[in-house]
């Protein structure tokens, strides 16, 4: 059995970009997902996972669904 990348996330809330820009809708386009990540806003390996392999140059940027929705849960206020 190969070993897991993700070690304290469940793969099945893992998705694409295209994938989460679909289901977080309006507001979170490929683009806006690359800035959340690219600030700092999403933290790696909480909210999103860069699934690349050894030596790859290009990110493979996996989305954990669960925590993006808890991050969106909390008041911009309180963030």
């Amino acid at each position: 059995m190969p070993k897991l990348k993700t070690a304290g996330v469940n793969p099945i809330d893992l998705v694409t970009l295209k994938q989460a820009s679909e289901i977080l809708g309006t507001g979170f386009s490929r683009s806006s997902i690359i800035r959340r990540i690219d600030s700092g806003e999403w933290v790696e390996g909480f909210h999103w996972i860069d699934d690349r392999r050894m030596g790859a140059l290009r990110r493979v940027i996996k989305i954990n669904l669960s925590e993006v929705q808890k991050h969106r849960s909390i008041p911009a206020g309180e963030r």
